[in-house]
């Protein structure tokens, strides 16, 4: 049975939020060997894409009640971190091995939070790294050589 996994982290978070899909905490290992324990919380995971395509995206319903999100943004406000996304990495684990993830670390950022009644919810997406432009204009007056292609 595959278990779903979440860590959000945030430079200005109280600390690094380790959870598990399921009725009780989970006692796994990373990647990295590192044993941690993930707290149990009901939530609702959506996956937008395709797990092997580069704009995999997640959506997520927290069941905590507004308890642990929104006090988590209001700190990232008081440290004037707005800037700064929160990344979600997400992981699954089968229930018989819980040594090393069996998919993943998928690293999305979180990109806009809202509340609910039942608590907190989530869109993450893959980092958009290919956005950036290079700033060169490229047009006929600065390379004659375009013309041919006009």
């Amino acid at each position: 049975m595959e278990i779903q996994t979440l860590e959000i982290s945030h430079p200005a978070f109280s600390k690094v939020f380790y959870l598990v899909r399921r009725p009780r905490d989970l006692v796994a290992r990373l990647e990295t060997g590192e044993e941690v324990t993930f707290t149990a919380l009901g939530m609702r995971l959506r996956r937008g894409a395709a797990r092997a395509d580069l704009a995999y995206s997640l959506g997520v319903d927290l069941g905590d009640l507004g308890e642990i999100i929104p006090a988590e943004v209001d700190r990232v406000r008081a440290a004037d971190q707005m800037g700064v996304r929160p990344v979600v990495i997400y992981r699954s684990y089968r229930s018989d091995d819980l040594s090393a993830p069996m998919f993943g670390p998928i690293r999305l950022e979180l990109a806009q939070v809202s509340r609910t009644r039942e608590g907190s919810s989530f869109d993450a997406s893959a980092p958009q790294l290919n956005l950036n432009r290079t700033g060169e204009v490229y047009s006929p007056d600065r390379f004659p050589m375009l013309r041919g292609f006009l």
